[in-house]
């Protein structure tokens, strides 16, 4: 304080003079007489040309500084001094007014030289900082540095310390700094502001920075370089140690430090045009993090033990390090010498680096970081499909079956290999795809620091390498290597990415993806630079294919219609529960376009008693099971529509892919329930279409059902979930050998039906379908007793004139399609005649062939007739061995004179049929030839005349009918021969 005294009663003096001698209030007189400002004395700098304003008590050094808050203040020593030269500048701020804090600003620098990498990096002098009660680091600034330099205190004193071991020749020595105090609620750069302070941490006992961070999740965590914003200290080390103690239930916390802002990121580094003309930002890490670079070390854990994530140097930013764990310990290092270090423009001053903290959460059963430290593995086990199908599975198991894994979350150390390993259960397929996958580096190859040979090596290593195994991978058991991609993407499905609650991309079917063979698929990613300067980011969809099917495979030969895929055919012969394929990739969801599976239940020596459980045909089905009016057995009825929007889903069928029954069209969802006795023929029980037809129970007549699930035209986002049965079946009693009774053999027969069933042995077998076929090329002639219905919506039984709910049903037994439905009446009444297709031509080739079923309800009676019948070589009918006349056909010999009229009219048991001809049969014995031989030949002689004067009349009148259907411009067809009352007087 002394010398502040002296040095303003000086000033008292100089003023006095100034005044006598002429110069102004603000101006003092030189010993030469010329006036300089009054601020100009004891400056450091002359400005009397005597010198006599820079006395020697006006000397800087060894010297304390005050002032008040917001003043700034400057100090300069210049002129290489007289070595040794040792000088201390202490700046205090006094509280209050005058400050808490003390902000030095170095506008020149030169002070000895430095040498980088020298073990002794200021050989000829230096300047060292000090801090009231902080330990002393040893670190020293020296050579020459332009522009400016800033240093914040953290107490109230710093001292500047100038040493000066020897001066050389031409050396310059200048030192030019300003200082200011402050106010310790202005620093809102380093502590924040008054209603948001920053946590800056608790500093360790008798450390210069070393700093513990807890509960980051609730503050707003910084970790400042020391005396931020200003140049931090030389040879300092700092240990910042990061916890989060406080974590949720079922929630795993990991910690997380970067900073995206170059400003605030700025470790001494030395600035060429190469990184000063670059494009894209970058970062220095590992080895160009050389001896004489301060530095940052993150470890993941709490120790210097643990592994390294990073090692950073400096660069435009710090990229994201996470840990695995609740712990971080972050390590900071200066180098012992330096000068003070300039940023470059427009970055100056420099304000040393501060780095974000965040907290961050993951469940503590998901993926996204590794459970053992050192160990980076994943297991990913399916869960139960049927828990998935019925809506019971938790979020755990449903991710099992499916979901979506990403690259860790926290950061991977260099070398280090992650694995996922995804474990199905038996009978399950792996299906993994990837929607986005990047890898880059963030280190400028400019700027790396290495010799030729590590990047030649660099280049022949792979950065990232991703590895996928059909098994258990390289380390379990090895397996079908499906790829291998060095520094490269392997195949993506990015639409996928694009998938949200509105949009459903097209699906992302192989080869998009990989489809493993068995119930094990691993992926291996390797990372040699490590995460940290080398990101690795991937979304990889992932689900447990249900590839189990019910059953054994049906041959193709045993069904009539032709499977997608072909290995949805299956036979049941295990009475119990199935469900319909549960695998995803057989659905639009897995790039399939159409399904069609046939599963035919099969009870030999029984019937099946089947109950569908649950059904579901897509989110908006457009179709609704509703009772069949002619058949009385559940139909399915397409929803109409409005021309322009028929349907969402597109129509585009194979060919191949509808089987003709036009009951609902194959592109709309549907179950079909048939009766199959027979492998081939099959009749219709039942079609449900909506997802309100369940539960549904049925039996069949005979030994096996067939169900076939059809959807012609898959949606993008549809798979078992939403296109689905589930039923139960087992086996019941019946009546032995229903099939092979029921499988009538040509050339024909009557048949008189009852109900109830049991009323006779032919009828016993219930609604099991009758199977009439005929042989080669001829055609079935089936005559039903009875009245045909109508095929017309809304019709019932009141409406249609029949009397009762019995029907008799035929259907093309190639088709499944229903001919004609019929209600059934006496046997003196009217009769409905039905051909197979093949009569009329359509479908030649194939054997004809009618199924026809007693559906019966209530008390009452059916009676048929059929035989097989062909046209005679040229449509003449006389020239038939055995003509039936009304039918203008050929009938079989085996049916002629057989004591039943097969032939419409009666002609095959009329005229030579009397008593002379069966007479003529009892006497075809050789002992009877020689008594009977005249009567016999007579009686043959007047046979033969009576059936050639019958075939006469017969054409007659054939010729004449046709001569009238042609008269009013009709077609004759074989209905127009026939005369039900010509037949019924010459029945008579």
């Amino acid at each position: 304080m002394w010398r502040a005294a002296l040095v303003a009663g000086v000033l008292v003096a100089l003023a006095a003079r100034a005044a006598a001698g002429g110069c102004g209030v603000a101006e003092l007189a030189c010993r030469s007489g010329a006036c300089v400002r009054l601020d100009a004395y004891c400056d450091g700098e002359a400005q009397c040309p005597d010198g006599s304003d820079e006395p020697l008590h006006c000397s800087p050094c060894n010297r304390t500084y005050y002032g008040r808050v917001g003043v700034a203040y400057g100090v300069a020593l210049r002129g290489a001094p007289r070595a040794p030269f040792l000088c201390h500048l202490t700046f205090t701020a006094g509280g209050g007014a005058h400050g808490d804090l003390v902000q030095l600003a170095f506008d020149e620098f030169r002070v000895g030289r430095y040498e980088a990498g020298a073990l002794d990096g200021c050989p000829d002098g230096y300047m060292q900082l000090s801090e009231l009660g902080r330990p002393f680091t040893g670190g020293s600034w020296c050579g020459a540095a332009e522009g400016v330099a800033l240093y914040y205190s953290e107490t109230a004193t710093v001292t500047a310390s100038l040493k000066l071991f020897r001066a050389r020749l031409g050396e310059p020595f200048a030192l030019r700094l300003r200082y200011k105090f402050l106010s310790r609620r202005d620093a809102v750069v380093r502590f924040g502001a008054g209603e948001a302070p920053l946590e800056r941490g608790a500093v360790a006992p008798g450390t210069y920075c070393t700093r513990t961070y807890e509960e980051c999740r609730r503050k707003p965590c910084r970790l400042q370089s020391p005396n931020y914003p200003g140049m931090y200290p030389r040879n300092v080390t700092c240990y910042w140690s990061l916890r989060q103690k406080d974590v949720p239930t079922c929630k795993h916390a990991m910690i997380s430090v970067r900073q995206d802002h170059a400003h605030k990121m700025q470790i001494k580094r030395s600035i060429s045009m190469a990184s000063l003309n670059k494009t894209g930002r970058a970062v220095v890490a590992w080895r160009a993090c050389t001896g004489e670079r301060d530095r940052l070390i993150f470890y993941d854990g709490a120790s210097t033990d643990d592994p390294v994530l990073l090692e950073y140097c400096g660069g435009d930013l710090l990229p994201r390090v996470a840990s695995r764990g609740p712990d971080m310990l972050v390590a900071f290092h200066s180098s012992p010498f330096s000068a003070p270090p300039r940023a470059a423009p427009p970055l100056a001053p420099l304000r040393g680096f501060e780095l974000d903290v965040h907290v961050i959460f993951a469940d503590s059963d998901s993926l996204d970081y590794a459970r053992e430290a050192r160990r980076c593995e994943f297991h990913v086990k399916a869960s139960s499909s049927d828990e998935e199908l019925n809506g019971t599975s938790s979020s755990a198991s449903s991710r099992g079956r499916r979901g979506l894994i990403h690259a860790p979350t926290h950061t991977l150390p260099p070398n280090t290999t992650c694995t996922w390993t995804f474990h199905g259960r038996p009978g399950d397929l792996v299906w993994i795809y990837f929607s986005s996958f990047t890898q880059y580096s963030l280190v400028d190859s400019r700027r790396t620091e290495s010799s030729a040979s590590d990047r030649e090596n660099d280049r022949a290593a792979c950065a990232v390498e991703l590895r996928i195994w059909d098994g258990g991978g390289a380390d379990g058991g090895g397996g079908a290597l499906l790829g291998r991609y060095c520094d490269v993407a392997p195949a993506l499905c990015a639409r996928a990415a694009l998938a949200n609650a509105t949009r459903v991309p097209r699906p992302c079917a192989p080869p998009d993806g990989y489809v493993s063979a068995a119930s094990l698929l691993s992926i291996a990613a390797t990372t040699r630079p490590g995460t940290a300067t080398h990101p690795l980011a991937f979304s990889l969809h992932y689900e447990f294919i249900d590839a189990r099917l019910e059953g054994v495979p049906l041959p193709i030969s045993e069904t009539r219609v032709r499977t997608e895929p072909t290995e949805c055919a299956r036979r049941l012969l295990a009475p119990g529960s199935f469900t319909s394929p549960r695998n995803a990739l057989w659905f639009g969801r897995g790039g399939a376009r159409r399904l069609r599976c046939v599963y035919r239940l099969q009870a030999d020596g029984g019937r099946v008693e089947l109950s569908v459980l649950a059904a579901a045909f897509g989110r908006d089905p457009r179709c609704a099971t509703r009772l069949d009016p002619l058949t009385g057995r559940p139909s399915c009825t397409p929803e109409p529509s409005d021309p322009p929007d028929v349907d969402s889903r597109p129509v585009d069928l194979l060919p191949d892919f509808d089987d003709g029954d036009d009951e609902v069209p194959s592109y709309l969802p549907h179950l079909r329930i048939y009766e199959t006795p027979w492998p081939g023929y099959r009749v219709p029980l039942a079609c449900i279409c909506d997802n309100s037809s369940t539960p549904l129970s049925l039996a069949s007549g005979g030994p096996a059902l067939e169900l076939e699930l059809v959807a012609g035209a898959l949606l993008a986002g549809e798979d078992q979930r939403h296109v689905h049965f589930a039923a139960d079946w087992r086996r019941g009693a019946a009546p032995a050998s229903c099939a092979s009774r029921r499988r009538l053999a040509p050339p024909g027969g009557h048949l008189h039906l009852f109900f109830p069933y049991n009323s006779n042995r032919i009828s016993e077998c219930g609604e099991a379908p009758f199977l009439l076929i005929a042989r080669g090329n001829r055609s079935v002639y089936l005559r039903v007793w009875g009245y045909e219905l109508p095929n017309i919506s809304g019709i019932n039984s009141d409406g249609n004139g029949c009397h009762t709910v019995n029907r008799v049903l035929v259907y093309d037994a190639h088709t499944s399609r229903l001919v004609k439905a019929i209600c059934p009446g006496d046997a003196e009444g009217p009769v409905v005649q039905v051909y197979s297709p093949e009569w009329v031509a359509r479908g030649a080739g194939r054997e004809a062939s009618l199924l026809v079923v007693w559906a019966a309800r209530e008390t009452g009676s059916a009676t048929l007739a059929w035989m097989e019948v062909w046209r005679a070589a040229g449509g003449n009918a006389s020239l038939c061995a055995r003509p039936c006349p009304s039918l203008a056909a050929c009938m079989p010999s085996a049916l002629w004179c057989d004591g039943a009229p097969d032939c419409p009219g009666g002609t095959d048991e009329a005229g030579a049929c009397g008593a002379g001809a069966r007479l003529l049969a009892a006497l075809g014995a050789p002992a009877a030839a020689g008594a009977a031989g005249a009567s016999a030949a007579v009686a043959v002689l007047v046979l033969l005349a009576a059936v050639a004067l019958r075939r006469r009349r017969a054409r007659r009148g054939k010729e004449l009918l046709g001569a009238a259907a042609a008269t009013r411009g009709r077609r004759l067809t074989e209905e127009l021969l026939y005369d039900s009352s010509r037949a019924s007087s010459l029945a008579s």
